[in-house]
């Protein structure tokens, strides 16, 4: 039963001024949102009491029937707590890390006993290790190929230790591996390397050189040279990677640096690492139901989220202040026993690296829409082979529209979709020929007819589906020109009014859900034809209305009259136009702009 609001903050008037966490429940009794306070009473009741409340939070509000709490002894204790119940309901109003499965990582197989770095595109509470997620598959590849060669580590499947008569794989005759398979490294020896190799993955450079030198002067002082030697080229190639990258890095010490973009229900979180000044690792991080939170509340998610199971370096800078920045840094400084610092960018260096982290993640959630839309077009490809019968998605598609007014300067317009993005190079233009009068069913069959004559003539490729703009009445006429001709097309009509599928001028139109993505591909096509058809139609009009006018100046001939009308974006101005901007126009020259000025403008005392 949903409590009123007077219900509600008596109820809330009872919370104790504790730290802890609040879930909010709607009338189904279903957890909405779960927050967290350093005052449970007057963080909750704030809610309540607040005029300017944001419309996130008024809708929020609006929903809520019931709210319970959790107390906590302090308030990184709710914060943890935050976290884990809004992994466990997956509250509706609450911004959550997405399982993004575009986005790769490396995992290092811990449940081995010599682990591999394995490429994934799959998170798991599995006991292995994961890195990432990295912006692109390529860059995660190259670290796992980088870290193979660098720290030799084993890369094959293949169980150990080997039979007495098995081969060594290509990367032991290579010395491309520590040589496990031969015995030359003992299961214990072999981890304390892939270790360096995580703490290499985390940014952690000079402590991995500090360790490996230790392992080889232990190597060197028990007089095992030849393992000595592997390790003095692993220390070697290390130096060389970070020491080719410090070159790029414009600040010193151990810096993280992030920046956040929103859009719609996403919010994109990616993360700079500068370890000893150098730039050593670029993370991203999605996040869903991003409407429902502010900038503040996704950098402080994604601090908490990311840091669990990464070391944070001394200081982390940020694009947008987190919500409870404190109750954040005391956490990260918890998790590693030193005191971390969070802040905005303070100097111009530090300005200058989180832009070029946002032009980063302009270009990852520009690559998003890319790929949404792509997403989206191949779906509706795929539903109008289903609805229409097709034997596959239609590749090409071809949209006709007319554009005239009662009659007067008729023309048609075809524009072509190829895989469902406009085809420009084959859009064409029509005048009509065989009607005066308003006919658009005539109109549209002596357009469709011209366009499959001229495909039969030139022995081109037919499209996979003709669009028609209109209804039964257009269909039948286009159907009437195709069977004329014997063209195998298939073809359906759009009509505008209630937006309904014709698939055969004698049946019922299909009406599609307004979120259709066969629905949609079908109105950029009719929509863009429209367009095409109207600007057509205009130039027609203008040009038509204006080159009487222009016929009877003395003095200018075909030659002008051309440079005039190509000049000039709407020729019905031309009347209107002052001698001076006349003069502008490419090739016309000031004296023949007099004569027009003074043609249209007789009363004009200019000379």
């Amino acid at each position: 039963m949903k409590k009123t609001e007077t219900d509600l903050q008596l109820k809330i008037s009872q919370f104790p001024q504790k730290p802890g966490v609040y879930l909010m429940m709607d009338a189904a009794g279903e957890i909405i949102y779960v927050g967290k306070a350093g005052s449970l009473r007057k963080r909750v009741s704030s809610y309540f009491q607040k005029s300017d409340l944001d419309v996130k939070t008024r809708v929020l509000v609006k929903s809520v029937s019931d709210i319970e709490y959790i107390m906590t002894d302090s308030e990184v204790e709710a914060l943890l707590l935050e976290n884990t119940l809004i992994k466990k309901h997956k509250p509706r109003y609450n911004i959550r890390l997405k399982d993004d499965k575009r986005y790769p990582y490396i995992m290092v197989k811990l449940d081995e006993e010599y682990p591999r770095l394995v490429f994934t595109r799959r998170l798991a509470q599995d006991g292995n290790r994961y890195f990432g997620p990295y912006t692109d598959a390529r860059a995660a590849r190259q670290m796992i190929s980088a870290i193979n060669t660098t720290f030799k580590l084993k890369t094959c499947a293949r169980p150990l230790p080997l039979s007495e008569h098995e081969r060594s794989c290509l990367n032991y005759q290579i010395n491309r591996c520590q040589g496990i398979c031969r015995g030359l490294m003992s299961a214990e020896e072999y981890r304390a390397i892939v270790g360096n190799a995580m703490r290499f993955l985390e940014g952690n450079i000079d402590p991995v050189i500090d360790d490996l030198t230790s392992i080889m002067n232990g190597y060197a002082a028990r007089m095992e040279y030849e393992k000595a030697a592997r390790m003095r080229d692993v220390i070697a190639d290390i130096r060389k990677i970070s020491g080719g990258q410090k070159v790029l890095a414009p600040i010193g010490g151990d810096q993280d640096f992030v920046a956040l973009s929103m859009g719609g229900d996403e919010a994109v979180a990616m993360l700079f690492e500068f370890r000893a000044g150098a730039l050593v690792g670029r993370k991203i991080y999605v996040f869903e139901n991003a409407r429902f939170s502010t900038p503040g509340e996704v950098i402080s998610t994604f601090l908490v989220e990311y840091y669990r199971t990464v070391e944070a370096p001394l200081r982390i800078v940020v694009s947008s202040d987190p919500v409870d920045r404190a109750t954040v840094a005391g956490y990260l400084g918890s998790l590693s026993s030193r005191k971390i610092a969070i802040s905005p960018p303070r100097t111009a260096d530090e300005r200058g690296i989180i832009r070029m982290v946002q032009k980063n993640i302009d270009l990852v959630m520009a690559d998003r829409e890319a790929h949404r839309q792509f997403a989206d077009r191949e779906k509706g490809l795929f539903e109008l082979s289903e609805l229409l019968g097709l034997p596959g998605p239609p590749e090409v598609i071809d949209c006709f529209d007319i554009s005239n007014i009662q009659g007067r300067h008729a023309v048609a317009s075809m524009v072509e979709f190829r895989e469902g993005e406009p085809d420009r190079k084959n859009y064409r233009r029509f005048r009509i020929r065989a009607y005066e009068g308003a006919n658009d069913p005539g109109m549209i069959h002596e357009v469709v007819g011209r366009r499959l004559q001229h495909i039969i003539n030139g022995n081109l490729q037919f499209p996979d589906l003709i669009v028609v703009d209109g209804g039964p009445t257009q269909l039948a006429r286009a159907m009437e020109a195709r069977d004329a001709l014997g063209a195998p097309v298939a073809m359906v009509s759009l009509a505008k009014r209630l937006e309904e599928v014709y698939t055969d001028p004698g049946a019922a139109p299909l009406r599609l859900p307004e979120r259709s993505a066969a629905l949609k591909i079908l109105q950029a096509a009719r929509d863009e034809a429209h367009r095409f058809a109207i600007n057509y139609h205009r130039s027609i009009r203008d040009r038509s209305m204006t080159s009487s006018s222009l016929d009877r100046i003395p003095g200018v001939g075909a030659k002008k009259k051309t440079l005039l009308l190509r000049g000039v974006a709407e020729p019905s101005k031309i009347p209107k136009m002052s001698a001076e901007e006349l003069a502008r126009i490419p090739g016309l020259g000031d004296k023949t702009a007099r004569i027009i000025h003074r043609h249209f403008h007789p009363e004009s005392s200019e000379g």
